[in-house]
This record gives structure tokens, C-alpha cells and sequence, in this order.
């Protein structure tokens, strides 16, 4: 009889085991899609449409693209999200940043989605921002190209005159007036690597579209024949 009793209270507390340890997984994000938030399934099927994942550990943004990563003011948690993968079977970096507005009366701030690509070969650094962008004013005044439509629409920031005259004489300031995905856009010639910035977080931008944009202006670009130094 107590060999019975015994075994009951056995089966019990392993019932009992199992039923908590069920419960747990019904609650358990990543096992039940019920308790997946709204941001991690679009996170997901972002991941999945275009390859690329989510990382928690610093990629290095501020050293990659220094002039944009200094409108960071050294505050790395201003660095929101980052994903990492290939594109066209060129490395990439997308990476949604807080940025500071120019606004001189009070401090206030913007997502911006910036992706990142290698550049095909180093070189000065040039900025062309849309006009309509305050963000870009953060950095030293900007200088116009003599292109009425393209400056009408632009800002043209530089640190070497003549490499930034040759690099949009090549033909990219009107490949850039006519291409529909360069609307809004910023384009960052940075020493190393090109980057495209534009309002909005990583879920609402297109990130694709926009590492398209880079590859494409890349692959334009006649590197060999600018300006050195």
C-alpha cells in the first residue's frame, strides 16, 4: 500500500514538472510565434527577404564611416540596430542611428537607416545631401556645383575641390538627378567605404534599394581616373 502511495506522489510531482515545463514553452517567444512581438516577426521576415541578419555586437559604423559616425557626438548608444550580410556578393552594413537635427535652440534628434559598402578605391570624402535635409547642416558649409537643377536639389560638402568636381563631372550628378532611388537620399564618399543615409528605421526603409543605389554608383564611377590625395 505504501509502495502505491509512493508511486502516486512520484507520478504527481512529474505531472505536475511537465505541465510547468509546457506552460513555460507556450510563453516562450521563441518557441510559440503567439508571443512573438509585431517587431520581431517583421524583424525576422526582413532577416529572410534579404539575407542579411541582426547582430548585437559593435560593427565598428564610427570607424567605417567616420564623418557620419562624428554626428554620433561619441554617444555609440545612438547606434540602435545593425545587420550584417552580403549583397550582390558585396559585404554590407545597414545600421539605424539616432542623429542630432540642426536645431541650435534645443537638442533633438532623428532615426536615420544608414547602409554601408566597401569603396572600390580610398579617396578624398565628399557629402551630397538633399537640400531639404537640416541634419547635414551639422557640417562645414556647403559649395555649389553650377548645376542649377542638381544644386536646386543638393548640397555638395568636400574636403578636396577637385577630386569632388571630377567625381560628379563623371556623370554621377546626373545619373543621380534622374534615378528615382536616390530621393532623399545622402550620399557619403567616405575615405574607405560609401554609404547611403535616410529617415526612418531599418523596417521602413529599402535597405535593398539602397544597397542597389551604393553597388550601382560604385560600378559608375571612373575610380582610376579621379584626382588623387
Amino acid at each position: 500500500m505504501s509502495a502505491l502511495l509512493l508511486l502516486v506522489v512520484v507520478l504527481g510531482i512529474l505531472g505536475v514538472g511537465v505541465a510547468v515545463g509546457l506552460s513555460r514553452r507556450k510563453r516562450n517567444p521563441l518557441t510559440n510565434p503567439a508571443f512573438v512581438t509585431e517587431w520581431e516577426q517583421r524583424m525576422r521576415a526582413l532577416e529572410a527577404s534579404l539575407g542579411w541578419q541582426f547582430v548585437g555586437p559593435d560593427q565598428g559604423f564610427q570607424e567605417r564611416v567616420p564623418q557620419i559616425g562624428r554626428m554620433l557626438e561619441a554617444d555609440r548608444s545612438r547606434v540602435k540596430f545593425q545587420l550584417v550580410g552580403q549583397w550582390r556578393g558585396v559585404p554590407v552594413l545597414a545600421v539605424e542611428v539616432l542623429l542630432r537635427t540642426d536645431n541650435v535652440v534645443t537638442v533633438e534628434y532623428r532615426t536615420y537607416s544608414v547602409v554601408v559598402v566597401p569603396r572600390p578605391m580610398p579617396g578624398p570624402w565628399v557629402l551630397v545631401s538633399p537640400r531639404t535635409d537640416s541634419v547635414w547642416g551639422l557640417f562645414e558649409q556647403f559649395v555649389t556645383t553650377g548645376d542649377p537643377v542638381f544644386d536646386g536639389r543638393y548640397e555638395v560638402r568636400r574636403k578636396n575641390p577637385a577630386f569632388a568636381s571630377a567625381l560628379l563631372g563623371s556623370g554621377l550628378a546626373q545619373a543621380l538627378l534622374h534615378d528615382p532611388r536616390a530621393q532623399g537620399v545622402a550620399l557619403d564618399f567616405d575615405e574607405h567605404n560609401l554609404a547611403a543615409a535616410v529617415p526612418g528605421g531599418l523596417l521602413q526603409v529599402p535597405l535593398g534599394q539602397l544597397a542597389d543605389l551604393l553597388l550601382d554608383v560604385a560600378g559608375r564611377v571612373p575610380w582610376q581616373a579621379l584626382p588623387r590625395g
